[in-house]
């Protein structure tokens, strides 16, 4: 018979052992903690129930750590899961411990209303966790979830823009008429991509989409150029992006095309001069650290009448939230992304939920046409389908393409994967000494150790040759701005370029495969060479780095790219180490020693931080093993991020693996939204 004590003690074994899995659901144990603090604010439950709303608290914030806004626990598919992620977390210690089904006490707990001070059933209730059915949310989700949704709805319901149709298609004709020119060709906008133009202005939200290369570059930069000639000035343009790198790429590009019109009337000729800056979002919205929130929202909204935003598939729905709120009445929001991508660390698919929603008014009939398609009177959809990045000529990007594509529409069955099997241009290698570094290239992690792909992978990619070895290991001279000068910038640009043309992509920071490991790996690499202790050096000149912090007083932001040089003020002055970052023409450093803990090593760098770059060559080191983490649109990002190269290196089982698996993130945006446009004002 089981002493009244049994179950408190087996209480504890079981939050011991919840501690002890929550790692693989990539929470640390203090998420534990956290949900026996929540659970904690209803005190009157015995163990068992105690037990079940901790559980619950630990896969709610497992699935926000994973993206989704909302979990459907009382779906039979969502019910299915949850008694899977229930026994993944506790075993049968619950069962041993007297404490019974864990899931079957969660579906009892949510229904029987119990636990009214930690799960709420009402939307205007002001609990921790929501549950309406049939999903339970984070009530600060599900606000900031149907904030967003009425702040889009109210833009969309508003009187269309009165747009003077003559006007416009006069300026765009004009903006045709001089088009950019690179290497003697001119750049000529598609239909879609003229659409997408013409649609920018003509309606109060247009949401872009397209994939690497499809051009939407070239579109911003005729976005401006189309404004500019109807009236409306650089001043009154943000541009905007969430990380600091995408804003960079974005600034670095628009400034070509811009230069490259050779024609250029006054209106091009003022936006040279004159061009908006690209910012992060988190610069644009002025975020203070300090006070943890943005200066401008609803109250002190920007003063741009038309905003901007590239790579908005890595936009949150925080973040999303905190722009719709700050747009003033009139503006017009125009957003670019690749719904194909990896979606936003945080919780939400914001991008993919607008898309979905365009989708759904169209087929209620809200009107369709060539290219543009119509969601509402104020708001717009374009598809971009055609690929710009790789010249048709070149046959390694043609290929990369075309198995990213292959990729994206995942194996056709379990057994088969034709894009694996000889039907493709996919070229399986051996021996890491047989890469030819062109297409697609499959190095099975069964036929050679990591270890010597990566010292393969630094002679091939990293070391360069004596000229860069030289220019690595140069002092440059900063002038008083610590940036360096015209000519130090041109003698530095050929080793920054080589540096930045390949990477190294990983699944994860952490395990053998990981961008920690590898960085190390390649850093001892590097001071071998260099005939340094690894240990003794952090980081050595000619080394790549990344920031990991936005640090707005610095003007370096999160996934900002640079380089470790030594550097001098004056030819009588002491060299130094300084990290080095690229500033439109020039080159910013910073004293390495005043950034220690805000740049780290890149060699190689995750998938996920690796949105917004391109590089010419990259590798995928795949982990030893199967991870959630492992999805088609993680390899699909990670293809799209090279131009002529691209490495697999890793057991093909895994890439089929990953191939199969989407990203499964469940967010009631769309859902909301669409209520919200039902409902009148």
């Amino acid at each position: 018979m089981q002493s009244p004590a049994a179950p408190a003690d087996g209480f504890v074994r079981c939050l011991r052992e919840l501690e002890e899995r929550a790692g693989g659901f990539n929470l640390s144990p203090d998420a534990v903690h956290l949900a026996c603090e929540i659970a904690s604010l209803e005190p009157g439950l015995d163990p068992k129930r105690r037990l079940a709303l901790i559980v619950l608290c630990v896969i709610s914030l497992a699935a926000l750590n994973q993206g989704s806004s909302r979990l459907p626990i009382g779906t039979r598919e969502g019910r299915q899961a949850l008694r899977q992620i229930a026994a993944e977390l506790c075993g049968e210690s619950s069962n041993a411990a007297g404490l019974g089904d864990v899931a079957g006490a969660i579906k009892s707990l949510l229904e029987s209303g119990k636990a009214s001070s930690v799960v709420g059933h009402d939307p205007d209730s002001y609990a921790p966790l929501l549950y309406l059915r049939p999903y339970v949310y984070h009530q600060r989700v599900y606000k900031a979830e149907v904030s967003l949704a009425q702040r889009l709805a109210a833009t969309l319901r508003q009187q269309p823009l009165t747009v003077d149709q003559p006007q416009l298609q006069a300026a765009l004709q004009d903006v045709l008429k001089r088009p950019p020119v690179r290497q003697g060709r001119a750049l000529k906008l598609s239909d879609e991509q003229k659409a997408a133009v013409a649609a920018a202005a003509s309606f109060r939200i247009t949401v872009i989409s397209g994939g690497p290369g499809t051009g939407k570059t070239s579109i911003v930069a005729a976005i401006l150029r189309l404004f500019a000639r109807i009236g409306v000035g650089a001043e009154n343009i943000a541009l905007a992006a969430p990380t600091g790198k995408a804003a960079y790429r974005m600034g670095e590009a628009l400034e070509q095309m811009l230069g490259a019109v050779e024609e250029p009337d006054e209106h091009d000729a003022a936006l040279r001069s004159e061009r908006p800056e690209p910012r992060t979002l988190h610069r644009l919205l002025a975020y203070s650290p300090s006070r943890g929130r943005f200066r401008h929202h609803h109250n002190n909204p920007l003063s741009a009448s038309v905003v901007i935003v590239d790579e908005v598939s890595m936009v949150d729905l925080d973040l999303m939230r905190a722009l719709a709120d700050a747009l003033g009445v009139d503006a017009r929001l125009i957003l670019l992304g690749d719904e194909e991508q990896l979606p936003s660390v945080a919780a939400g698919a914001v991008f993919r939920n607008l898309i979905q929603v365009g989708a759904h008014l169209r087929r209620r009939g809200r009107g369709a046409e060539d290219h543009v398609r119509a969601a509402s009177a104020c708001g717009a959809s374009v598809k971009l389908k055609r690929n710009y990045r790789v010249d048709e000529a070149q046959a390694a990007g043609q290929e990369i393409l075309a198995f990213a594509q292959a990729i994206n529409a995942g194996p056709p069955d379990e057994d088969s994967a034709p894009w694996l099997n000889g039907e493709s241009s996919v070229i399986r290698r051996v021996s890491p000494d047989e890469l030819a570094y062109r297409g697609v290239e499959l190095l099975s992690a069964g036929a050679v150790d990591i270890d010597a792909f990566l010292d393969r992978w630094y002679t091939a990619q990293v070391q360069g040759d004596a000229r860069m070895q030289s220019l690595a290991q140069s002092v440059y001279s900063v002038v008083e701005s610590d940036a360096l000068d015209r000519a130090e910038s041109a003698r530095l640009r050929p080793l920054f370029n080589y540096l930045q043309s390949a990477r190294l992509l990983c699944v994860t920071r952490v395990l053998a495969t990981g961008s920690e490991r590898v960085n190390a790996v390649l850093h001892a690499r590097a001071a071998r060479q260099a005939s340094k202790p690894p240990e003794r050096f952090a980081l050595l000149p000619g080394e790549p780095i990344m920031a990991l912090h936005n640090d707005y007083a610095r003007g370096l932001f999160n996934g900002d790219q640079g380089i470790v040089l030594t550097v001098r003020r004056t030819p009588s002055d002491r060299s130094f180490p300084a990290a080095v970052f690229p500033r439109q023409d020039a080159f910013k450093t910073f004293p390495l020693e005043t950034l220690s803990g805000s740049v780290e090593l890149c060699y190689a760098m995750t998938v996920h931080k690796a949105q917004g770059s391109e590089f010419h060559k990259v590798a995928l080191i795949m982990p030893n093993e199967d991870l959630p983490l492992l999805t088609r649109e993680l390899l699909y990002t990670a293809l799209t991020r090279s131009r002529s190269s691209v490495v697999l290196a890793g057991e093909e089982r895994l890439i089929r693996a990953a191939a199969g698996r989407k990203i499964d993130r469940h967010s009631g945006l769309a859902e909301h939204l669409i209520a919200a446009l039902k409902t009148k004002p």
